[in-house]
This record gives structure tokens, sequence and C-alpha cells, in this order.
């Protein structure tokens, strides 16, 4: 009972902390629009990512190995997506990293 209570509290205050991310979030690209066009690059970037991965992902080895676990084509293409995603991701986090460090040894 008293895990419910807990569960039910937590969902109502993620709840709360996003309204309020997407109010604060809404008021900030009012006074500023032009910023607003670089966030709007990296979210259709972001999808441009996760389209990419979906459609380069492989679900053919749910039909084969993992059939009787009741896993579909459709969750394991998912699941592809989602791991391509993490390496497409964290890879240019590290060129991205190695991108500064060069430019600021070279710059000095």
């Amino acid at each position: 009972m008293l895990v419910d209570t807990g569960l039910y509290i937590t969902y109502v205050l993620i709840g709360i902390c996003v309204i309020g991310i997407l109010g604060f979030s809404l008021v900030n690209v009012v006074k500023n629009p032009g910023g607003a066009k670089s966030g709007l690059f990296g979210l259709v970037g972001l999808i441009v990512v996760f389209g990419l991965t979906y459609v380069l992902s492989d679900g053919s080895d749910a039909a084969t190995e993992f059939a009787d676990m009741g896993i579909t084509e459709t969750t394991s293409k998912r699941v592809g997506m989602g791991l391509g995603t993490f390496y497409v991701l964290t890879a240019a986090a590290i060129v991205a990293i190695l991108y500064v460090e060069v430019s600021r040894l070279f710059s000095k």
C-alpha cells in the first residue's frame, strides 16, 4: 500500500515537472524566438537520427531467435533503432569533444 502511494506521488510530481518545463520553454520561445531556431535544429537532427537508425535496423532475428519469448519483428526493430541511435549519438559526442580539444590545441 505504501509503495503504491509513493509511486502515485512520484507520477504526480513528474507530471508537474513536465508541465513546468513545457510552460517555461514556451515562455522562453515567446521572449526569444531566435533562440528557438537552434533548438529546432537539434530536434530535427535527433528526429533524422531516429529515422535513419529505424530504417537501417533489421528485425529479422525476431522470427528465428526470439520468437519463443514473444518478441515481434517490430519490437526487435525498435530495440535495434535504440541501440543504433545510442551508437550514433555517442560517436557524435566523441567527435565533438575531440574537435573542441584539437581546435584549442592549435588556437594557442
